[in-house]
């Protein structure tokens, strides 16, 4: 790609190539992405600390793409002593900045050296308490360049002689905290778009600098530069070693003696090689169109830092947050069990009341016949009796025929829900558990509640779940009741039953028929009388229930299977949903993030490959790999 079409495609023109367009939209898009993803899970504490750190990002990234058209400001930073203002001097052309081996520190305000046309008005310079200097020199014709306040002064405390240096990943606080330059160093700092770093031999390894560079330096390229080589031996492999092990990209170090670079420009001589060799970088890599090139860099290496900085913090809770959700899934199961067991034992205990429910049903739907007569009569005088047996309580109102929606007399609570299986122990255990592994996954308040619920929950919960119990039951219970009602309520079991009763009628009439026309009037015996039509009467009325036992025998064929297929049902159903409604929400919300976050990680390294600008002399943090992601 070209780099008109790349500041084009940057700016967002018209007129580009079908092959140049995405790449910045696609850096836009990802922007967005990461400011919905930052500020979508603030309840969660790492979330919110991702949330800030995006707070500061954020307007970085949306600044390098409206302010293309500005001139780069260059902060040269180092530690006192390492000749700092002395090169700014050279660069300058001119004494602009207090340079010298008396006072130290040197530089204890920022000073502003840009030509004589830039406009630097949108500098804080008053916060900063800056001096501006204008100056016509060729090195700062296309730059603001600003000595910094050196980082080292008054330092908290004496660093311990231990024969080696200290990284800046260490674990202690920036040599900036108890520092009288502090507020300015930091307010200089967030204003420039390159870092020039400066060190000699004496302190290259020093890591108060070290780690204000390593601060700073995310989406800002560097420029790194030994001093006073007319002094000191040439130290850049080494430097370079460290910096590489500090996480930097380094294409270049350039040397040079400031000292001397300054008196030769103040002598109208021809430069120093060394201070040569960095003005021509200064110009090839920050004028022009090549400052845009570094902005769009910054702003991709910036995004980068960014999502990497965001998988550290979270990828030690990954372990942590599978830990919790299978947890809420072992609970729920655990209390699902008891909810399956306790309905389970019930439905059993009142099998009389599953025949009745079953029966009547079936019964219903025979209409005409002796047997069918008999059974509605029978089923009469004992449905009173039947109604009484089947006591209280959910499974007793729902086969007694009534609503499956009731609730019980007064504000249901625990009591109410042990009915089914769940005591107010049980419940709390699964919760204490869960708040338990939630810490470790740094999960709490307002994502999740209290272990032991207060009243007003626990009533809500229990008539919520004591609705979708009802619910569930009932509508398996009627799936099962249609399913022996259609085996057993049609007409071939009906006229079976019916042959069978009425081959009992048939043959006491055929009897009493017998003994009348034949006995009696042909044989001229007595007639049996009243005590033939008793023992009738009895027969047909013990054949008739030993039919009716023999439906309710059909009834319950299966009727353990159907419990057990009907129980079965219960994570399904997710009837102990609203026990652990908050764990569960947090953990599908808390996943949820860290997907997100994998997928972002995954697209910024894919974009930060596909748009790198690496360049000769510039350094850089290293964009991140895509490691162990969230």
């Amino acid at each position: 790609m070209s780099a008109g079409a790349d500041e084009r495609a940057w700016d967002g023109g018209g007129g580009l190539a079908a092959d140049t367009q995405p790449d910045f939209s696609d850096f836009d898009d990802l922007v967005a992405a990461l400011d919905r993803w930052s500020g979508s899970l603030r309840g969660w504490g790492p979330a919110a600390a991702i949330h800030a750190e995006w707070s500061r990002v954020g307007p970085r990234l949306d600044r390098a793409r409206r302010e293309l058209a500005r001139v780069l400001v260059v902060g040269v930073i180092g530690g006192t002593g390492t000749g700092k203002s002395t090169l700014v001097n050279a660069l300058a052309g001119a004494d602009v900045s207090d340079a010298g081996d008396v006072a130290r520190p040197t530089t204890t305000a920022p000073v502003v050296v840009a030509g004589p046309d830039v406009d630097v008005s949108w500098l804080p310079l008053d916060a900063l308490r800056a001096r501006v200097v204008r100056s016509d020199a060729p090195a700062v014709a296309n730059i603001v360049l600003v000595d910094c306040p050196d980082p080292d002064t008054q330092p908290r405390e004496d660093r311990p002689s231990t024969g080696a240096p200290e990284r800046p990943g260490e674990e202690r606080p920036r040599p900036s905290a108890d520092n009288r330059n502090r507020d300015l160093l930091e307010q200089v700092l967030p204003a420039c778009d390159v870092l020039l770093v400066v060190a000699t031999a004496q302190k290259y390894k020093s890591w108060i600098v070290a780690r204000e560079v390593a601060a700073f330096a995310p989406g800002r390229p560097l420029f790194f530069v030994q001093t006073q080589a007319s002094r000191d031996a040439d130290i850049r492999a080494d430097w370079r070693r460290e910096l590489e092990s500090q996480g930097f990209r380094v294409p270049r170090i350039f040397r040079l003696d400031g000292v001397e670079a300054g008196r030769r420009a103040a002598a109208g001589l021809a430069p120093e090689p060394g201070f040569a060799e960095l003005v021509t970088a200064i110009d090839e890599e920050l004028a022009g169109r090549a400052a845009r090139r570094v902005r769009r860099t910054g702003a991709i290496d910036l995004a980068a830092w960014f999502v990497q900085e965001s998988r550290d913090r979270l990828t030690p809770l990954v372990e942590p947050l599978r830990a919790f959700v299978e947890g809420v899934t072992t609970e729920r199961t655990r209390l699902e069990g008891l909810l399956a067991a306790a309905v389970a034992g019930k439905l059993r205990r009142q099998r009389h009341g599953w025949q009745r429910l079953v029966a009547s049903e079936v019964v219903e739907r025979w209409q005409g016949g002796p047997f069918a007569t008999f059974v509605h009569a029978v089923d009469g005088v004992s449905s009173l009796w039947g109604r009484a047996r089947l006591g209280g309580g959910l499974v007793g109102r729902l086969l007694a025929g009534g609503r499956t929606d009731a609730k019980p007399d007064g504000s249901p609570g625990w009591q109410a829900v042990e009915e089914i299986g769940l005591s107010e122990s049980e419940v709390e255990q699964s919760r204490s558990i869960l708040a338990g592994l939630a810490a470790r996954a740094r999960i709490g308040d307002p994502l999740i509640g209290r272990v032991r619920l207060d009243d007003s929950q626990v009533q809500s919960l229990a008539a919520t779940l004591l609705d979708r119990a009802g619910r569930w039951l009932g509508t398996g219970v009627e799936r099962m009741v249609d399913d022996r009602r259609g085996r057993l309520g049609g007409a071939a079991v009906h006229w079976t039953f019916e042959v069978l009763f009425a081959s009992l009628l048939v043959a006491v009439l055929a009897r009493a028929g017998w003994g009348f026309f034949y006995g009696h009037l042909w044989l001229g015996r007595p007639a049996e009388g009243a005590g033939f039509l008793q023992q009738a009467f009895v027969w047909l009325l013990l054949w008739g229930l030993a039919l009716r036992w023999a439906v309710f025998r059909l009834v319950r064929l299966g009727l353990e299977r159907d419990i057990a297929g009907l129980v079965g049902g219960v994570p399904a159903a997710r009837l102990v949903d609203p026990l652990l409604a908050d764990y569960s929400e947090a953990g599908r919300r808390v996943t949820d993030y860290l997907a997100e976050g994998r997928r972002l990680d995954q697209t910024t390294t894919r974009l930060a490959e596909r748009l790198d600008e690496p360049t000769a002399a510039l350094g850089r943090l290293r964009p991140p790999t895509s490691g162990a992601a969230p």
